[in-house]
């Protein structure tokens, strides 16, 4: 679905049909045309300007009729292959470019023109944080469901439920994983465990290459994993992850107040010992840095107390570990890698933190297709009025997170929520699909691998990796995402 507008004349004439999706306020008259992003919301809109013409839209494949756009750079690729979302704005497609969170796209006699202004929540409603949910979960249909993974933002969403008098069903994924628990029990609710295969989840195959731009399972795991709980089901879906980042602070931002000595003796040091000063663990916080990326705690999916708040820009910083980059590979990554940090950081700085923290939550997972409390202008306008003071702080060496969710989690009397990180699962799920099908695997990347075609992989340290249980579990997820990235590619060849 598309639509264009053109200046005649000096009128402006629409054509085609609506093409806004949520959070895009399209402001029309003879004369202009203007499209402003002012809430953020899982569907995209993109939109491509010419002289005296804008085309605007949520499907990046209808802006290229008579094909897909071409393939990213290499550099493009292996950002993606190490975690690392696109630029702001940027799309795959010349030409094409995201309306962001504060972007204004306009069409008049002077042309058509893009801008930026910076964009910060609504007023708060009166009330707590609680109370803005309460009123997104009063409006949901009767006989809503809540995806119940038995983490923080699921169970807040379920305890604020129970306050409000709902009584929603629990759908809970059983993924069958190593070391997987039953979900923390709801008094007086009832979980139902949906059976999800994992390796419908994590199969690389649906991948066609027919998609405008690289399918990666960060995402598209999740909507399926939402599809599979669904399934059979005719009932609205809610989910609570996105709570997580609007509720997340950095610790250097805490009132450690006159005992900030602490800081020296916090669990995240104890990986590799108490530091000696206190400025050197301001420093290291204030860059948010606890674990080096693929350290083993880190990779393990260290308890959400001891993480440095959300993570602006949304992408990992520093150089790659990647084992498998030739040395082209090592100078594309470092190329695309700066450029997206520097361009992530630029638009960040135009947004308030709490929606800042939204928008790389949502560029790095998504919402799973779920409905999301987090993306109702009430909620973050409510998360944005709670001081940092609230929303953190050390105890028993211990840097305790998302403060106002675990109040009402344990009003609730739910206990043993989760404490590993929202993407753990996804860490081990796929470690565990590709242990079971590593030699097939293996083998098909050894007769042939789109980046090892470019001359920026090697493939015998993938496969030598795929093979070594160890080395396997360490880069599950990138490792996942090679063989998503190298089936889109050569499904385009």
């Amino acid at each position: 679905m598309m639509r264009s507008a053109e200046l005649i004349d000096g009128r402006v004439v629409c054509t085609g049909a609506p093409a806004e999706p949520p959070g895009v306020r399209c402001t029309r008259t003879a004369d202009a045309v203007e499209l402003h992003r002012e809430r953020p919301s899982s569907t995209p809109l993109y939109f491509r300007v010419g002289p005296g013409t804008l085309q605007w839209g949520t499907d990046l494949a209808a802006f290229f009729p008579d094909g897909t756009p071409p393939a990213p750079g290499a550099g493009d690729l292996l950002a993606l292959l190490n975690g690392q979302v696109r630029p702001p704005e940027s799309t795959v497609a010349p030409g094409v470019r995201r309306l962001m969170l504060g972007g204004t796209v306009r069409l008049d006699a002077s042309g058509a023109t893009a801008t930026r202004r910076t964009a910060t929540p609504d007023t708060p409603p009166p009330g707590r944080l609680a109370d803005a949910v309460h009123a997104v979960l009063d409006a949901m249909p009767a006989g809503y469901a809540v995806a119940y993974s038995g983490g923080l933002g699921s169970a807040f969403v379920v305890a604020v439920a129970l306050r409000a008098g709902h009584r929603p069903a629990l759908l809970h994924a059983g993924l069958a994983l190593p070391g997987h628990r039953p979900p923390a029990e709801v008094p007086g609710l009832a979980v139902q465990t949906v059976r999800a295969d994992l390796d419908d989840l994590f199969d690389h195959h649906p991948v066609t290459g027919d998609e405008p731009a690289p399918v990666l399972p960060d995402i598209e795991v999740r909507r399926r994993l939402t599809a599979a709980i669904r399934a059979g089901r005719d009932l609205p879906l809610v989910g609570g992850g996105l709570l997580e980042d609007l509720t997340a602070v950095k610790l250097p931002d805490i009132d450690a107040g006159l005992r900030a000595r602490r800081l020296l003796a916090c669990e995240p040091f104890h990986i590799s010992g108490t530091l000696r000063r206190l400025a050197t663990a301001r420093e290291l916080m204030g860059n948010r840095i606890v674990y080096r990326p693929g350290d083993g705690a880190a990779a393990a999916g260290a308890p959400d107390v001891q993480q440095v708040g959300a993570p602006p820009p949304p992408s990992p910083t520093g150089g790659s570990r990647l084992p498998w980059l030739t040395p082209a590979g090592r100078q594309e990554l470092e190329v695309a890698q700066r450029g997206s940090m520097a361009v992530w950081q630029d638009h960040l700085d135009q947004l308030d933190p709490v929606l800042g923290r939204l928008v790389a939550g949502l560029e790095e997972r998504g919402d799973g297709g779920l409905h999301s409390p987090a993306l109702d202008p009430r909620v973050h306008a409510a998360a944005a009025a709670i001081p940092a003071r609230r929303l953190g702080r050390i105890r028993h060496g211990v840097f305790e997170n998302h403060r106002p969710l675990r109040a009402v989690v344990e009003a609730a009397g739910i206990t043993g929520v989760r404490r590993a990180s929202s993407g753990f699962w996804l860490r081990l799920g796929a470690a565990d699909h590709l242990r079971r099908r590593r030699e097939k695997l293996a083998l098909e990347l050894q007769r042939g691998c789109a980046l090892a075609d470019l001359g920026v992989v090697d493939v015998r340290a993938v496969t030598h990796d795929l093979r070594d249980g160890r080395d396997l579990t360490e880069h599950a997820l990138p490792l996942l995402r090679l063989v998503w990235i190298d089936r889109w590619l050569r499904g385009r060849s």
